[in-house]
């Protein structure tokens, strides 16, 4: 459980300080937890169990298994790409990153792939490994694609580096496909029919990544009635971060974000605003990707301080918390935080 947490937090701040990553495994792997709870526990397997089921007629793990091999498939992965991209590590991701991620999907049993039953229930943990999956190949992806980054997703908490003038690469359209293929993994994941959105806290950066991505396939190449799709696909991404919201601190915050992103880059204003703005010569630099090519826009105001970050936002402490000083204080302390497992 260390070893997900410490990933998954390394992952929501965009580092790759994953500090327990190169330590041996000596602990066998969980079994199901419903065999747990039976008392009628399976003889163990181990991770180099797991790190040669290719070779075995019988390969099914528990979900614990397979989300813990999707953690290290996704730090495989990214820790192989450069922080600063250039045009030969196109070739990279898709000979080694990708081999690590697509091994772990091409993999997985039959009935791991589904992660909702016949009754409605879904597998939490599963649900959770894919989500990992498809994120780090949005994240490894995106800069060599056809999504142009957002000068104003810095504001994001969630967002990642944009390449620094990196060049259009030969396979650019394969990236583009790669990224726009996993964010609507996401969006079948997200849209499974159950009432309530009720996941672990740490889907929230997971999700949001997805939409940066997926805002940027509206501005830049869907159109018609891909584009009318895609803007209710937003709706119900913000929709469940929203849910998130209501329980996280972290993740309502991240709702705003999203929403002054999406304003700028959609160039959505209310109409209260677009009354009162006037053209600005202090215009937010929008889109750039390659070459160091910027464009400027107008869309929507924002009051912004000195570090162009939206003073609306500025003054929130601890961006990387899931609570705030301010919600402490008034928690009075530590006990009266929620309480849940990480796969609640």
């Amino acid at each position: 459980m260390l070893y997900l947490v410490d990933g998954y937090y390394t992952r929501t701040l965009g580092t790759m300080n994953f500090a327990v990553a190169k330590i041996d495994a000596t602990v066998d792997l969980l079994c199901e937890e419903s065999e747990y709870e039976s008392g009628h526990i399976p003889a163990s397997k181990s991770l180099q169990d797991f790190d040669c089921r290719e070779f075995t007629s019988e390969s099914t793990f528990s979900s614990f298994a397979y989300l813990i091999g999707a953690v290290r498939c996704a730090a495989l992965a990214i820790s192989s790409a450069p922080k600063i991209a250039t045009i030969e590590d196109s070739i990279h991701i898709i000979q080694a990153a990708d081999s690590s991620l697509d091994g772990w999907r091409l993999l997985l049993p039959e009935n791991r792939k589904h992660v909702i039953s016949k009754t409605g229930e879904v597998d939490e943990l599963m649900f959770q490994a894919h989500l990992v999956i498809n994120v780090a190949t949005i994240g490894l992806h995106r800069p060599f694609s056809d999504l142009k980054f957002n000068t104003v997703e810095d504001i994001s908490s969630c967002a990642r580096e944009p390449p620094l003038d990196t060049p259009t690469p030969e396979l650019i359209h394969m990236h583009t496909l790669r990224v726009l293929r996993s964010v609507n993994a996401q969006i079948r994941l997200l849209a499974l029919p159950v009432r309530q959105f009720h996941h672990t806290p740490f889907t929230t950066c997971m999700v949001s990544e997805g939409t940066l991505a997926l805002l940027s396939a509206c501005k830049f190449l869907f159109n018609g009635e891909d584009l009318a799709t895609a803007r209710e696909q937003l709706r119900m991404k913000i929709g469940c971060l929203k849910a998130l919201g209501d329980i996280w601190p972290r993740a309502a915050r991240n709702v705003r974000e999203i929403q002054i992103i999406a304003q700028h880059v959609l160039g959505i204003q209310s109409s209260a605003a677009s009354k009162s703005s006037t053209p600005s010569s202090n215009a937010v630099p929008l889109l750039y990707r390659g070459q160091g090519q910027r464009s400027h826009g107008s869309d929507g105001d924002i009051s912004c301080n000195d570090t162009g970050i939206p003073s609306s936002l500025h003054s929130t402490e601890d961006l990387c918390g899931w609570y705030n000083l301010r919600d402490l204080a008034e928690l009075g302390s530590l006990d009266d935080l929620p309480r849940g497992r990480i796969s609640d």
